[in-house]
């Protein structure tokens, strides 16, 4: 078996996956959201996770061919660059759509990009329960923190209270 070849290479990107997919579900906590109830943790979580499944499909295709590595980073390139103009395309139509989709989206490319070819070789992928528990943690990740944004309470407040009191006098 030649140094390239992977023998689990979609075990070892939906691992890369669940890695990045956590990552990804925390960071997208303090970015403001253009849609909190469709773009929330929980659904970054499901998309890394389903470009994880894609990536390791044509990772496997890439397998036995010689600088598979290689030629998968420069998919992985290509496709983050049509997110990227995607979510340009999308801007127009969702405000803050750029600034949460696309650090969002270098996390999930590059990590599985990364992760993939390295993952793909260990023997924690060869093991499906090892890949289970990891999408499960991602996934509870995912949907533990999906109310977590950055909308409005919706509640009636009062400001917070400025950090001086009013019965005070100074001369």
């Amino acid at each position: 078996m030649d140094d390239t070849h992977s023998p689990a290479p979609v075990r070892g990107a939906l691992l890369a996956g669940a890695l990045a997919a956590v990552v990804a579900a925390l960071v997208s906590l303090p970015l403001h959201s253009p849609h909190d109830a469709l773009l929330n943790s929980a659904s970054v979580t499901w998309g890394v996770l389903l470009l994880a499944l894609l990536s390791g499909i044509v990772y496997r295709r890439l397998g036995g061919s010689p600088n598979a590595a290689r030629r998968f980073a420069l998919v992985m390139a290509v496709g983050f660059l049509a997110w990227v103009a995607v979510a340009f395309a999308m801007g127009t139509m969702l405000t803050r759509m750029v600034s949460f989709t696309v650090p969002l989206a270098a996390i999930a490319f590059g990590g599985v990009a990364v992760l993939t070819p390295m993952l793909s070789r260990t023997r924690l992928a060869a093991r499906w329960p090892a890949v289970i528990v990891a999408l499960v943690v991602a996934v509870a990740v995912g949907i533990g923190f999906a109310g977590q944004g950055d909308q409005e309470s919706g509640r009636l407040e009062l400001p917070p209270r400025a950090g001086y009191d009013t019965l005070r006098t100074d001369t």
